[in-house]
């Protein structure tokens, strides 16, 4: 049974990428047709000018046609799910997508005890208080 499409972007999530400005003139024909993004990207479209309409059509989820306008909330798009978009008129917008925090992943399981090293090396330690 089709769910309802996310209201918002989970947390945890940070921008890595923002196509170019589009029109109506310039929508890549991608972007009319079906399609969706990876596994673990989000979008948001945001409209600068004019209307667009935002289509969620993938059979997961319950339809859902939204037009997006500046006054209006981005259109969310969730990961694996198809959607489309129509110009209605003139129109500028662009799509910003995000992913999950990278988390900082050691070197080595050595690295905290080589940096301890490298500061003992390089004289940035306090100096133990005297008695």
């Amino acid at each position: 049974m089709p769910s309802e499409a996310a209201a918002e972007l989970p947390e945890g999530l940070e921008p890595y990428r923002q196509t170019d400005v589009f029109t109506e003139v310039s929508i890549p024909a991608g972007l009319r047709k079906d399609h969706c993004t990876k596994p673990g990207v989000w979008g948001l479209i945001q409209v600068a000018e004019g209307r667009l309409r935002y289509c969620v059509t993938d059979p997961r989820r319950v339809g859902a046609e939204l037009i997006l306008t500046p006054e209006s909330r981005p259109g969310l798009v969730e990961p694996t799910i198809l959607h489309h978009v129509v110009p209605l008129g003139p129109v500028r917008f662009h799509v910003q997508f995000y992913r999950q925090l990278s988390e900082a992943v050691p070197l080595c399981r050595f690295e905290e005890l080589a940096t301890r090293e490298n500061r003992l090396r390089s004289g940035a330690t306090a100096a133990e208080p005297q008695d």
